[in-house]
């Protein structure tokens, strides 16, 4: 069983953390990034370097049982982004990001490769797509780029209301971000009615192959079945302002006041044939690897199918400006896990934390009416998350209760200095066990704190 709180034990690293992070917060206020403008048709590229570091302090995971505190420190986004634009109506975005690793999920805890091994400099690109504004009711982005299926997987991740968006909104497939945040494929999306009325329509490559995936609890790799047919995936989306248009094609998870915000927004995405519905678990291939793949018994197949409701209200007052957001997502593959039994299936496609689920948040925060520092904003925040599992963690109908809340300080005025304190509780409706950074995994939770804090500068 887990011990003291996060807040007795980890004093000592979190005044540490603190002290590590606050040493660099007051710097003078970061510019923006290099543009260089050529032509006479309005030419431009721009180049911008965004960096979050986080220190973290969580009550499980570390000492020889797993069972004491542990502390990261690493980067959660390291990224250097490039758009072009030719004229106003051509170009194209190129964006990278750094190998982060660690505990971006606590529920999923992993060291970092930086910590164990010699590869932790590998860069994977993230964003590559060519750009198309032909007209305010029909524009173009066309290559690698985001699902727009739900408001929280295009808020501007370096812009979230919290410290970081949540960890459980993602949709699917599998374990690289490259799948269940962005694909490749295509996305139209313009504005009526004064920009009140914004529509999404995507096609994307959805499901292809199989996924090799290592199970957090024993650390044996499963590969998942092979995806039944190539079928294309399909992602909609609508939404009105009921205020002022926030514009742009993502979300902010502020406007401190600038604009007097309410959007209601629809999602729904679509893959038929996305899974097989029979398969089970097949005997290791490769034992001296601890591998094993997927045996699929009939050609029984299911859709995938998501539906998501969102919205965001920010109002400025004579006294500071209140921000409430939320986001309700149900994922489904019609219940494949429960004849589907392959680990790698149940770890990749049908169940886990991409898999067939249900759920949501809520989040409050309030920008106090005085400035701290030339131009600083304070914004403290609440937050709360309910999620329904297909499978999660070797339990089936897993049920995570999360809340928390925080700090925002926006040294700069905006979010480009940005630094952040947040406690987090996570809950479990059944005895858990948690994986611990290769040692055996933790049994019999049912809740774990984690305080971490966050650093960002964006150029």
């Amino acid at each position: 069983m887990l011990k003291e709180p996060v807040f007795s034990r980890g004093c000592k690293t979190v005044a540490t953390g603190s002290a590590l992070l606050l040493s660099v917060c007051f710097v003078s206020q970061a510019q923006a990034g290099p543009r260089i403008e050529f032509g006479e048709d309005g030419g431009f590229l721009q180049v911008d370097l965004k960096g979050q570091i986080y220190v973290e302090n969580t009550d499980y995971g570390g000492g020889s049982k797993g069972e004491d505190s542990r502390t990261d420190i690493h980067f959660m986004r390291n990224r250097m982004g490039m758009t072009g634009m030719l004229d106003d109506t051509w170009g194209y975005k190129f964006q990278t990001c750094g190998n982060t690793g660690t505990t971006k999920n606590p529920v999923l805890y992993g060291l970092s490769a930086q910590d164990i091994d010699w590869n932790d400099r590998d860069i994977r690109i993230i964003d590559a797509y060519a750009i198309a504004n032909l007209h305010p009711a029909f524009n173009l982005k066309v290559g690698l780029t985001k699902i727009p299926l739900t408001r929280a997987n295009l808020d501007d991740c370096f812009a979230p209301l919290s410290q970081d968006r949540s960890m459980f909104v993602y949709s699917a497939y599998g374990a690289s971000p490259a799948k269940f945040s962005r694909d490749l494929g295509g996305v139209a999306y313009g504005r009526f009615f004064e920009d009140k009325l914004t529509y999404y329509a995507g096609v994307f490559q959805g499901r292809e192959g199989s996924s090799a995936v290592q199970n957090p609890l024993d650390g044996k790799t499963y590969i998942s079945s092979n995806a039944p047919k190539t079928m294309l995936e399909y992602v909609g989306r609508i939404t009105y302002d009921f205020l002022d248009s926030e514009g742009g094609s993502g979300y902010q998870g502020t406007y401190f006041g600038e604009k007097n915000v309410l959007n209601i927004g629809f999602g729904m995405a679509y893959q038929p044939d996305a899974a097989y519905k029979n398969v089970t678990t097949a005997p290791a291939a490769n034992p001296a690897n601890n591998t094993y793949g997927s045996v699929v018994t009939n050609s029984d197949t299911v859709d995938y199918t998501a539906y998501a409701v969102d919205m965001m209200y920010e109002q400025k007052l004579p006294a500071g400006v209140i921000t409430v957001t939320g986001q309700y997502l149900k994922t489904d593959f019609d219940d494949a896990y429960k004849t589907n039994t392959s680990v790698g299936d149940h770890l990749a496609v049908v169940a886990g934390m991409n898999g067939q689920k249900e759920g949501g948040y809520g989040k409050l925060a309030y920008i106090l009416p005085f400035s701290v520092g030339k131009v600083g904003k304070i914004q403290p925040y609440a937050l709360y998350e309910y999620w329904e599992f297909a499978r999660l963690l070797g339990k089936n109908h897993q049920i995570i209760n999360q809340y928390g809340g925080g700090i925002n300080y926006y040294i700069s005025g905006d979010n480009r200095v940005r630094f952040t304190g947040e406690f987090l509780k996570t809950d479990f409706n059944q005895p858990t066990s948690l994986p611990v950074g290769g040692m055996a995994a933790l049994a019999n939770v049912k809740t774990f704190d984690t305080f971490r804090m966050m650093l960002q500068v964006v150029f």
